[in-house]
């Protein structure tokens, strides 16, 4: 007969091993298991169930099939905490720093190459998360120089901002 300790070590120690496989290669498996059946969630309860085995088998007398209950019942209790907690929370949480380039529509930036009155030229858009350079074209058909402070007043379908001098909106 197969000793039910060693049957809980080799479950722990596989769980463990396919846990450091999946958090170096979890992306390959990327959205084989998602949802209620994802591999953090079962191989985190086969640890804990096997665990729980370890333990209550090396230093309680009680029966076999007991300690495999209260294994099963501690492996739920984790598996649907952490699925409740940790999986549900993350997921929502998920979010990047990428923006909709009409997310510049009001924002300030400063001309970097000068804008003909019919053509197109470049502006710096500073940012907390990072700067950066948009072609440009002038909403009024006035020439703006390098250098000049301007608002990005709207975005066309090409995603040419098209700007104003911070000037004429003062004088306004």
């Amino acid at each position: 007969m197969v000793d039910l300790l060693s049957i809980y070590w080799y479950v722990l120690v596989g769980s463990f091993v396919i846990a450091i496989l999946l958090f170096f290669l979890g992306d390959i498996f990327d959205g084989i298991l998602d949802g209620f059946f994802h591999p953090l969630l079962i191989f985190g309860t086969l640890a804990v169930i096997s665990g729980t085995g370890i333990i209550l088998t090396t230093y309680t007398s009680l029966s076999v099939s007991l300690v495999l209950i209260i294994g099963l019942i501690l492996g739920s209790v984790t598996y649907i905490s952490l699925y409740y907690f940790l999986i549900i929370p993350l997921s929502r949480a998920e979010s990047s720093n990428a923006h909709s380039i009409r997310d510049y529509e009001g924002r300030m930036a400063e001309v970097i190459t000068t804008i003909p009155e019919h053509g197109y030229g470049e502006v710096y858009i500073p940012s907390a998360i990072g700067s950066q350079n948009e072609t440009a074209k002038s909403f009024d058909g006035i020439k703006i120089l390098s250098g000049q402070r301007v608002v990005i007043v709207q975005v066309d379908e090409e995603g040419v901002l098209h700007v104003s001098p911070m000037e004429d909106l003062l004088d306004s």
